[in-house]
């Protein structure tokens, strides 16, 4: 089946490369010249594992081509909206992306088209994608939210924890049907619902996560206050089936486009509805406390303020396997260490760039050794495995300070310590 794909941005391109590998052809749009021309030449705008090779092989087949022409092809039955819904004017979740990508396929294609929109919608988004229909005949409008976390986002595609599609309106459901079948060979457990409850689910479920990860991060305070270990504690928790081990890892936080904002967004839209949720507003505003708490910790190790210190921060995507740094837990630290009067520089294997872009402040660093030349204390905030494997002995004399703190205990401590340095983590002792 040819699908015409409309946003070549992250999920648009593990979407499209999925579809790719289960053999249909796949034309991808999008209206940033320079983002088309790249992909063109094999050069992705995100770092995702394994995406460049994927859409390099594909496109050598003839199962993928980039376009900027927003118009389906004619043999093409299907069009996937996978646009971004940042936060506008409106609050996050914006669906101007969404609506103006769903107005000019329905100005270019007839009843017989279905328009699937992957995007993440607001509660009140299939409302919004309705409004924008005169009336019948009219294309078949259907939801399908993605469940794939970057850093793992190809193999999340192929072995989906759920496939789900939603109809917007009950004469789109066969639609929906024909949507999900798309992804039969996977065999997934599949739901097709209504686009209402569709959206809340994809919501709800990146909220619930973002809670796990807040109650993770409070556990590892509490360990830090009687000497706990939060791993332990997490392990022990995690051994109840009904609460599972994933995602109670202690951090400097949540990140990424999906977890933060999605978490704000309901709050927001539950509020306009009068409807009073204090656990999901707890979520919304766990990271900003619990960040600030690790700046005070770090000031305790310290031994005094912040003032004239220089702090080092290894890692600044908002997780390994990503140049992701959208929310990311160490640009949030390092806002904070600089509102305390820190001076802060950064290293990060992928992410320097965009890192740059969205913290023009921050001394972001080519090396490692860079990044720590003259630093007080060295903040490990991002989990990237390079670092479990580093040379403290030769890092311990670029430092003027002998602080290690490491937030995703990926440090080996052993190491840092007979570097002649002091190792700290979060929570663990």
């Amino acid at each position: 089946m040819h699908l015409f794909l409309v946003g070549a941005g992250h999920v648009g391109l593990v979407t499209a490369a999925g579809f790719a590998k289960l053999g249909h052809r796949v034309t991808v749009a999008d209206i940033d010249e320079a983002r088309i021309a790249a992909l063109t030449e094999g050069r992705p705008p995100v770092y995702e594992p394994g995406l460049d090779a994927a859409l390099s092989a594909y496109a050598r087949q003839g199962r993928l081509r980039f376009t900027t022409d927003l118009r389906p092809p004619d043999d093409a039955a299907i069009s996937i909206v996978c646009v971004s819904t940042p936060t506008g004017p409106d609050g996050p979740l914006s669906t101007a992306n969404v609506e103006a990508a769903v107005r000019g396929l329905l100005g270019t294609v007839g009843p017989e088209h279905t328009i699937v929109v992957r995007s993440t919608l607001p509660v009140d988004g299939p409302h919004r994608l309705l409004a924008l229909v005169d009336g019948p005949p009219r294309p078949r409008l259907v939801t399908n939210p993605e469940f794939m976390r970057e850093g793992s986002a190809l193999a999340d595609f192929e072995n989906p924890s759920r496939v789900v599609t939603g109809w917007l309106e009950p004469s789109d459901r066969e639609a929906a049907e024909a949507v999900a079948e798309l992804y039969a060979p996977l065999h997934a457990p599949t739901m097709i619902a209504d686009a209402g409850s569709v959206a809340l689910i994809k919501l709800a479920s990146n909220v619930f996560l973002a809670a796990k990860v807040a109650f993770a991060n409070e556990l590892a305070r509490i360990c830090d206050a009687v000497g706990a270990d939060v791993d332990t504690v997490a392990a022990g928790i995690g051994m109840d089936g009904r609460i599972g081990r994933a995602f109670l890892s202690a951090g400097p936080g949540y990140g990424g486009s999906c977890l933060p904002e999605q978490a704000v967004a309901l709050a927001l839209q539950t509020h306009e509805r009068g409807v009073p949720t204090p656990l999901i507003d707890a979520v919304s505003r766990s990271n900003e406390t619990h960040q600030r708490a690790i700046v005070r910790r770090l000031q305790g190790l310290l031994g005094g303020g912040l003032e004239g210190r220089r702090i080092a921060l290894l890692g600044l995507a908002f997780k390994a396997e990503t140049d992701d740094v959208r929310e990311s837990p160490a640009l949030a630290l390092a806002a904070y260490l600089r509102e305390a009067g820190a001076e802060v520089t950064g290293y990060d294997p992928r992410a320097a760039e965009k890192a740059r872009r969205a913290d023009p402040a921050l001394g972001v660093r080519e090396t490692i050794a860079e990044a720590l030349d003259g630093a007080d204390a060295v903040l490990v905030t991002t989990e990237w495995r390079e670092f479990a494997t580093l040379d403290w002995s030769s890092l311990a004399a670029c430092l003027r300070g002998d602080l290690v703190y490491d937030l995703r205990n990926i440090v080996v401590g052993q190491q840092v310590r007979e570097a002649g340095l002091r190792h700290e983590s979060l929570g663990r002792h």
